[in-house]
């Protein structure tokens, strides 16, 4: 995501200014590498073996035989004991078997550690199995409590987001006012991103994930821990069958009590972003504050979702009629810009190529990063006219002028650099905005938005078919989050708009 910095606008998360970094002389690529891991992996599995019982089995003593006498007429009212005794023996050990299979079928149906008295109370269900793993790639020593409040935080909600769920978080915060809203509000973005996600044509359910952590950075103040990490992911989508798809460069803050439980916690994605930002103009905070903000997001996501429904209809129904008019002279170079794209996307770590400028603490590195896989496409830069009627870069400086010299803001901004598509005739681009979504090629351009904004855009790197041969998804290539094989569908940004890129004119 990116504006330009003269406005300095952040809705990445990243809202910290700093100097703008210049390009290195290096050609090398910029990577965060992981320091080798330090914190050593804590498995989850556990066993449970039932005890085996076995059956008993119980041998009747043999009737003794009575001694040869004359018999005699029993006497009234007395019974002959020794009849009896085999039976009596025989109910009682049939009553102990009876009464220790009840006794232990009540014990293994209660859940660890409840009363055996409650066997009446019906049970939890066991909780569903998870499809994937955390693990921390590198970083500082962490307390053993706090390494596993952030493993277990990060399966729950991963999980969650397999099956399109809402997470269950609470017993992992700390008490107080703030924690629980930090609870409420990162339980209601995860929920909104699985409901988001179960809106679309697409299965985005998980069949398997990783997830991984880099901890930047630990400070102890009196009882409390402040961890900041990176988070990564490598997750299987249903609909790829297997395909991986990755981001990485996810900002997480936590800060934690002395017993592990969570205090507070930040995190730079999309739908937590969309969430903060929309709760923080609510009327109403708390419980009721977050439900309607929920509520808004998902019904203005459910508008978003129908109307690109009715786009893939009209497509269906007229493909060709889809097309383009426009011409131009030269023909865009759509493989150059795609493998530019994935030449400069990390997996586990944020990747940048040093030849340009940097925006990822400036709202956003997104706009900037597909202006450079057009420009290695054969889009040439613009320089002629005035602000977003340019389109350059040749420094970072800000620059209007008609030039060789410094950058025009419709080279990183998301806004600017739609007016200059909309804008620009004679020489330069040559591109069609909001066209029909899929009628989208690789390396064209989608731009994300939500509330009322444009926030981010991406490059197509993939068209995926369904059954019948037609478009029903789009793998794109973005950064700030670097992302590759990543569904377009998949973001918490339900509206989305395509610039279709058709070449540039001499």
């Amino acid at each position: 995501m990116a504006n330009s910095p003269e406005s300095w606008k952040y809705h990445s998360g990243a809202g910290r200014q700093r100097t703008p970094r210049q390009p290195a002389q290096s050609a090398q690529p910029v990577r965060r590498a992981p320091a080798k891991r330090t914190a050593p992996r804590r498995s989850s599995l556990e066993a449970r073996y039932a005890p085996q019982t076995q059956s008993r089995q119980v041998r009747r003593p043999a009737p003794r035989q009575p001694a040869q006498r004359p018999p005699q007429a029993p006497r009234p009212g007395r019974r002959r004991r020794s009849s009896l005794l085999p039976w009596a023996l025989a109910a009682l050990v049939s009553c102990l078997i009876l009464g220790f299979t009840y006794v232990w079928s009540a014990r293994t149906a209660l859940p660890a550690g409840a009363d055996a008295s409650g066997a009446a109370s019906q049970a939890e269900p066991a909780p569903a199995s998870s499809v994937g793993e955390c693990v921390f790639r590198s970083g500082g020593e962490l307390p053993q409590a706090v390494q596993d409040t952030l493993t277990e935080w990060f399966v729950r909600c991963y999980n969650a987001s397999a099956r399109l769920e809402a997470p269950k978080l609470d017993d992992l915060y700390g008490p107080g006012a703030a924690a629980q809203e930090a609870c409420l509000l990162d339980e209601a973005s995860v929920d909104f991103i699985s409901q988001v996600r179960a809106m679309q044509p697409v299965d985005l359910t998980m069949t398997g994930f990783t997830i991984g952590l880099t901890v930047e950075e630990t400070s102890w103040e009196d009882e409390t821990i402040t961890v900041s990490l990176q988070e990564d992911d490598q997750i299987q989508f249903a609909f790829l069958n297997g395909r991986t798809s990755s981001s990485c460069g996810i900002e997480n803050t936590f800060t934690f009590s002395a017993d592990g439980k969570i205090l507070a916690h930040e995190k730079t994605e999309d739908g937590f972003n969309l969430v903060r930002d929309v709760y923080s103009r609510q009327s109403s905070s708390g419980e009721a504050g977050i439900k309607s903000t929920l509520s808004q997001l998902v019904s203005a996501a459910k508008a978003d979702v129908d109307k690109l429904a009715s786009q893939r209809q009209q497509y269906l129904a007229d493909p060709e009629g889809q097309s383009s008019l426009q011409a131009c002279d030269m023909a865009y170079d759509r493989q150059a810009a795609v493998d530019y794209a994935r030449q400069w996307v990390g997996l586990t770590a944020m990747t940048r190529n040093p030849q340009w400028g940097i925006y990822d603490d400036y709202g956003g590195n997104c706009n900037n990063f597909t202006s450079q896989c057009l420009y290695a496409g054969g889009i040439p830069m613009d320089i002629y006219g005035y602000d977003t009627q340019q389109w350059k870069w040749y420094s970072d400086v800000p620059n209007s002028y008609s030039e060789a010299r410094g950058r025009s803001s419709s080279w990183s901004g998301v806004d600017e650099f739609y007016t200059y598509v909309n804008e620009n005739s004679g020489y330069g681009l040559v591109a069609e905005a909001d066209g029909n979504l899929y009628a989208a090629q690789p390396g064209d351009v989608l731009q994300y938005g939500a509330d009322g904004e444009w926030k981010h855009s991406v490059l197509v790197t993939e068209v995926v078919n369904d059954a019948s041969g037609q478009p029903v998804e789009f793998l794109i290539a973005s950064n700030t989050t670097d992302r590759i094989d990543w569904p377009m569908s998949a973001y918490a940004y339900a509206d989305v708009r395509l610039i279709h890129v058709l070449g540039y004119n001499n």
